[in-house]
Order: structure tokens, then C-alpha cells, then sequence
């Protein structure tokens, strides 16, 4: 069963609904918005599309992405086992990827014991992102890509955004790499208000 049909099988667990583009307010969201979340609506594959690199392409080892304790790059993460990469758009400006990256904390458990570590990416700058996972209690670390470097060799740069804020933010994407660096599954969404589920993500690295 291919990874589309995988995820059509699948029941609805995570109601994720409104982000739109950064505020004129400089995008900062109030705490009881944060804390409570838009709501989201699992993915399909009618939500999928055909972007970035395929399965059984090599992922882009040398990518370099800055974390609160300095540079690293994807082989030195892969040196740690296959890994899961949740591309998302903000975490500064961004409810749904806020409530999704809240959500994924439930399943961090559940994917070490399948042998895979989990990363969040975005173009947010470390210290946002290191707020944010504070401020949330996120069991896995964020690599920051802020000049979309990382985010354009996998090829999930969405193209829609030519100005303003959100130019260089990825499609919101789930992307596992084994530790050879292949990419052995993947989920691409060309709408930001679908996002897989917790449930939706095991299933993926079961069908591996």
C-alpha cells in the first residue's frame, strides 16, 4: 500500500482551522491563541502534491541548519538514527504549525521506539525557535533554515510567496529520511491547513 492510499485509510484523529499570512501587528500571536490553537484538518491525499525530492532520492546530507547550541548538518543528525522532518512554516506567526508542532509531542515516544528521531524545521531564527520549545515543552529539538537553504534543496520552497514575511517558507511537509540518507516516505501538503496527524505519522514509518 503506497503512503496516498496509507493515509486515506486512515480515521481522522487531530482536528487542526486559521492562519493566514503574518499579522501587520509583526505576527505575534496572544498566549491563549497560542495555548489553544486553530484547528486543523487531517490531510488527504487530495491535499497532497507532487513537490520536492522523491522517494528513494537522496536528501541533501551537507544542509547545514543552525540550533540554539550552533551548526549542525543533516549527516550529523543521521549519524543518530533515521530521522522525521516536520517542515513547517513559523512558529513565530504560524497557529497551525504551533498546534501541529504541540500535537507531534504526544508521538515522540512512539517514534523512538521505532528507532527514529524527530526534528521540527523552519526559517524562524534559533532563539524563536528556542522560545517556543520552551515555552511549549517540545520533547525534540528545531533546526533553523533561515535563509531556506535547506528548504529549497528538498525542493519544498512554496512558490506562492514573492513578498512580505513569508517569502522562503516551506510546504508543510513530513519528510523521512533513513540513516543512509535516502528519503524512504514523505508527505507534502499544498494546503497549510492540512497537516498529517500523529496517527497518520506512525502509520507512515509502519509502512516503511
Amino acid at each position: 500500500m503506497n503512503n496516498k492510499s496509507l493515509l486515506l485509510s486512515l480515521t481522522p484523529a487531530l482536528l487542526i482551522g486559521a492562519c493566514s499570512e503574518p499579522a501587520s501587528n509583526g505576527g505575534q500571536q496572544k498566549s491563549e491563541e497560542v495555548q489553544k490553537g486553530p484547528i486543523i484538518a487531517p490531510v488527504t491525499e487530495a491535499d497532497t502534491i507532487d513537490a520536492g525530492l522523491a522517494i528513494g532520492e537522496q536528501a541533501p546530507l551537507t544542509a547545514i541548519f543552525a540550533t540554539k547550541d550552533g551548526d549542525t548538518t543533516l549527516a550529523k543528525e543521521l549519524a543518530n538514527g533515521p530521522a522525521l522532518l516536520v517542515f513547517t512554516r513559523s512558529v513565530q506567526w504560524c497557529p497551525f504549525c504551533q498546534t501541529q508542532l504541540k500535537a507531534i509531542n504526544g508521538i515522540v515516544g512512539d517514534l523512538k521506539d521505532r528507532g527514529y528521531n524527530i526534528y521540527g524545521v523552519s526559517y524562524d531564527n534559533p532563539g524563536e525557535q528556542d522560545r517556543f520549545s520552551q515555552n511549549q515543552m517540545l520533547a525534540y529539538p528545531m533546526l533553523s533554515d533561515e535563509s531556506s537553504a535547506a528548504i529549497d534543496a528538498f525542493g519544498l520552497r512554496d512558490p506562492q510567496y514573492t513578498e512580505g514575511r513569508a517569502v522562503g517558507v516551506p510546504y508543510a511537509s513530513v519528510i523521512i529520511v533513513d540513516k543512509d540518507g535516502k528519503i524512504v516516505a514523505r508527505n507534502v501538503s499544498g494546503d497549510y491547513k492540512m497537516r498529517p496527524t500523529n496517527d497518520q505519522i506512525l502509520a507512515m514509518v509502519d509502512a516503511i
